[in-house]
Parts: C-alpha cells; sequence; structure tokens
C-alpha cells in the first residue's frame, strides 16, 4: 500500500505586527503627543472596525477618530495619514524570511484591515512576496470569523492551510475553520517552528 503524500500548506501570513509594525501603538501616540494608554481611553471604539470591515470610507473613519464625547479631533488629517504611511516598515527579519520562502513556495495574506494596506503594499513592495491578499476591507469579514477564512479558501481553492498571525484568537479560529496556525513573536522564532515542519531549510 503506498504511503500518503504529505503537501506543503499554502502559508497564509497576516499582516500587522507580523509582517508589517503597526504604526497606532508607537508612532501614532508619538505624532498625537500622548500615551498608548491615554489613546486607547479616547479613542472611538468602532470607527477603525468599521473601516476595516468596509462599512465606511476614509473621511469617515478620520473624522470619527476620537470618542464623540471626548472633545477632541484630528487637526490636520492629512499629516495624520502621512505620519502613519511613512511608519509602515517591515516586522525585524521579515523581509529576509519572506524572500526565502518566496523562492519555494506561494504566499498569501489573510488580513483585518482597511483599504490603507494598498499603502502598504505599494511603499513596501509585498507583491514581491505575495501571490494574493485577503483582506477584510474587501471582503465584509474579520478574523477570528469562520467566514473570513473560508473566504482565502474560496480565492485560492487549497485544501490545507497554515496561518501565521500574532493573535491567539486568530490562530483559534484558524484551526476551528480546519486551518493550521502558528503565533507569531518574532521571525527567528518563526523560522525555527518553520524548519521543524520541514518548510525551510537550515540557513
Amino acid at each position: 500500500m503506498l504511503g500518503s503524500v504529505s503537501k506543503t500548506p499554502l502559508l497564509v501570513f497576516d499582516l500587522m505586527d507580523t509582517v508589517i509594525a503597526d504604526p497606532f501603538y508607537r508612532e501614532v501616540p508619538l505624532y498625537l503627543e500622548t500615551t498608548l494608554a491615554e489613546l486607547l481611553v479616547v479613542k472611538h471604539p468602532t470607527s477603525w472596525v468599521e473601516f476595516e470591515l468596509g462599512l465606511s470610507d476614509e473621511a469617515s473613519f478620520l473624522s470619527r477618530f476620537y470618542r464623540t464625547d471626548a472633545g477632541l479631533r484630528l487637526e490636520q488629517p492629512e499629516v495624520f495619514k502621512e505620519v502613519f504611511f511613512s511608519a509602515y516598515r517591515f516586522v525585524p527579519g521579515m523581509e529576509a524570511l519572506l524572500t526565502e520562502l518566496k523562492r519555494t513556495q506561494p504566499l498569501w495574506v489573510l488580513s483585518n484591515y482597511s483599504p490603507w494596506f494598498q499603502v502598504a503594499r505599494e511603499r513596501l513592495g509585498l507583491d514581491r512576496f505575495f501571490d494574493g491578499y485577503c483582506v477584510s476591507c474587501n471582503t465584509g469579514y474579520r478574523k477570528p470569523s469562520r467566514e473570513s477564512y473560508l473566504a482565502v479558501t474560496a480565492q485560492t481553492g487549497e485544501s490545507n492551510y497554515l496561518l501565521i498571525d500574532d493573535r491567539q484568537p486568530n490562530i483559534t479560529g484558524a484551526q476551528a475553520a480546519g486551518f493550521e496556525g502558528i503565533l507569531f513573536t518574532d521571525a527567528d522564532a518563526l523560522r525555527s517552528k518553520l524548519l521543524s515542519r520541514g518548510i525551510v531549510g537550515r540557513a
């Protein structure tokens, strides 16, 4: 009897704080001259999520950046955007790891993000690495909803997936949808985990 052939799973990457450092946590508080903890108190609780789901546009998000009772507004939205966009950068080590992975296999993105992912895509040259993008602003579904994972399976037509994501609830949701998952902490740890699975070779 012939043994079954093991197929390397399609690697599916979260974007923010997995591939790209999220500007919200460092550059945005610095620009607004506040701390992250203080910002979390006054920011609007749903405007970003609505922007990520395609339920509101950029202008609406920027006008509703703060809670309505905070008595605050973004004084220069265009400057805010440029501060945000100019801070897009790879998580340390990820550009090199993606370069290595892309030599041997296709890579995809499954991300909760707004249309601003297109800015990051262009500025960082993400098309060098990724064959496709499944982003919540286009699908209308955010991880960890089951529908978000089904959206990427519908686009790719594969049967075997490995999600790499920095949030445990997203990994748990992926596993419930039949994906494998790796919780991302840093590029070196990810490379070690991929090496143990035979997905990358020894450096």
